[in-house]
């Protein structure tokens, strides 16, 4: 019994291992057939990146202070000339009072000035008349030398305090002059404790908060200009000579796949980074979309030469490797891997130089298949053509 029961288990096993052969040697792999055809194909150069503004700026204040209270948010857009956040204006509000008060007591000593002024006048036009007078009588010996001396003294003392008060009142105008000007720089403090947008942007990040000490130098937000947005990419350099600004392009975003954002190539980097071997490549969005994040990653493709009427093959029905590019065609039910000589490429279409024909049947494998597609085996088509 027992030798039965091992001769049963010996042929259970070996019809397994033919079974399993059977699945792993003869059975078709399935396939997807393509039919190969005409048609157009559109160059599209590939890159990856993120969306950039063309202008980032961090405004903070001119002056020291408390934040009293910031206006935005992180996503908010502002304008040009929005107020966006405060300090505590106390201290300048009371150096602009000074100021205030400083310049106009250097206007009243002025007008004291020029009455002292008038009266020098007065008193020198005097004692300018009554030493001609004296020297009139002199002359006729009227009086002695000494009261015409003191006449002349006099004169001369009238003179003086007339150019003292003269050069007083040139002291009290600069003085005048100084306290405006004082003026001017603690009102400019005090409109310095107001701060305000220097762009059209959107708010990337608050950098500081209500509470925080605000010093010249330091910056309170981040703004980014949305004047214009563009998405940087790298682009391999073998595609250098095909890249000219003004080419147009599609960039789709990762946060939201399935839609495309339409552009134009800005401008085109002169330096390739030494490891990657890409260069950059800035994409100008014409349809910037209302949620956008600096930063975000984006995929562009650039749009290059466009070729019609000529044989192409989808894309994934073909294979890159070092010593070139094949296609894994339909021989009678088995698969032929023959070397294609590929022109144009797109993201979904590939021209076919040579190797390939209209009327000739291209393959891949079916998602899942076991395996790949080797020279010979068997094929079956499980999926409809595309």
């Amino acid at each position: 019994m027992k030798r039965w029961r091992g001769i049963l288990i010996g042929l259970l096993v070996l019809a397994g291992a033919v079974v399993l052969g059977w699945v792993l040697v003869f059975k078709p792999v399935p396939v997807i057939m393509h039919e190969v055809a005409s048609g157009d194909v559109t160059e599209h150069i590939p890159g990856a990146g993120a969306i950039e503004c063309p202008r980032v700026v961090q405004p903070g204040f001119e002056v020291t202070g408390r934040i009293t209270s910031l206006l935005v948010d992180q996503g908010d857009r502002v304008k040009a000339g929005d107020e966006i956040a405060r300090i505590d204006d106390e201290v300048y509000r009371a150096e602009e009072s000074a100021a205030v008060e400083a310049a106009a007591l250097a206007r009243v000593s002025l007008d004291r000035l020029r009455a002292e002024i008038k009266r020098a006048e007065a008193q020198h036009a005097g004692a300018v008349t009554h030493a001609r007078r004296q020297e009139e009588a002199f002359k006729s010996n009227t009086i002695s030398r000494d009261l015409l001396d003191q006449a002349l003294e006099r004169a001369g003392v009238a003179e003086a305090e007339l150019e003292r008060a003269k050069a007083a009142l040139a002291e009290g105008e600069s003085r005048l002059a100084a306290e405006l000007r004082a003026l001017e720089v603690s009102r400019a403090k005090l409109q310095r404790t107001v701060l305000h947008s220097p762009i059209d942007g959107i708010v990337l990040a608050r950098l500081s908060e209500p509470g925080d000490v605000a010093v010249p130098g330091g910056a309170v937000l981040r703004l980014g200009s949305t004047e214009g947005v563009w998405a940087s990419v790298w682009v391999d350099e073998t595609f250098l000579p095909q890249i000219k600004p003004g080419q147009a392009a599609t960039v789709e975003l990762r946060s939201a796949p399935g839609s495309s954002l339409q552009g134009r190539v800005l401008r085109v980097g002169r330096e390739v980074d030494r490891e990657t071997r890409e260069l950059l490549v800035d994409i100008e969005l014409t349809t910037p979309p209302e949620q956008l994040a600096v930063g975000q990653r984006a995929d562009a493709r650039i749009h290059g030469a466009a070729v019609t009427g000529v044989t192409r093959v989808p894309s994934e029905f073909l294979v890159f490797r070092s010593n070139g590019a094949f296609a894994w065609v339909n021989d009678g039910g088995r698969a032929a891997l023959r070397e294609v000589v590929p022109g144009v490429r797109g993201r979904d279409w590939v021209e076919i130089r040579g190797g390939l024909s209209a009327g000739d049947t291209v393959m891949r494998p079916t998602p899942g298949a076991r395996g790949e597609l080797t020279d010979g085996a068997r094929v079956t088509a499980r999926e409809p053509a595309p």
